[in-house]
């Protein structure tokens, strides 16, 4: 008597067929695992800009609601908030030169919500007429004043807004 042989369509998976299956997955994984790292950290990059360009809306629209400058007739050439005054007290558009808050703040001083890890800044000069992208010197000034709104956002991302306000 005989031993049956097996089947030729009865085949199963050698050592060796799993063996480079193993090591096809190894190459493969690791930088399909980075792709998708980077993609769930970058998902809240629109989120993030979204909400460092509302904070930087809201401070330039409050900026642009002061006066052009406290002073009647010739422009004060010190930039800055004047002794004594608090954000709540600004009352022209230099006075928040040199803001810089982290959290941000509304216009009465309090924190805002939500932003945690953002950062505000303001830089306000003078410029030409013929130049509005160069400030002018200090002790100089002009019938113009370049308004530069930074936020940073946790990442470190900085979205500036920047405008010329007219004394006219």
């Amino acid at each position: 008597m005989t031993i049956p042989r097996l089947y030729r369509d009865q085949r199963g998976v050698t050592l060796i067929d799993l063996i480079i299956t193993i090591i096809i997955l190894a190459i493969a994984v690791p930088p399909m695992v980075g792709v998708f790292i980077t993609s769930t950290r970058n998902s809240t990059f629109g989120v993030t800009m979204a909400r460092a360009n509302h904070l930087a809306s809201n401070l330039f629209e409050e900026i642009r609601s002061k006066r052009w400058d406290e002073n009647t007739g010739a422009a004060s050439a010190t930039l800055g908030p004047d002794t004594g005054e608090t954000r709540a007290t600004y009352d022209d558009v230099d006075d928040f030169h040199g803001l810089n808050d982290a959290p941000p703040k509304d216009s009465l001083g309090g924190t805002m919500s939500g932003s945690t890890g953002f950062r505000q800044q303001v830089s306000v000069c003078y410029v030409a007429s013929t130049n509005l992208n160069a400030c002018l010197g200090a002790g100089l000034t002009s019938n113009y004043k370049k308004v530069i709104v930074t936020v940073t956002d946790p990442e470190g991302r900085a979205t500036p807004l920047v405008t010329v306000i007219s004394s006219f």
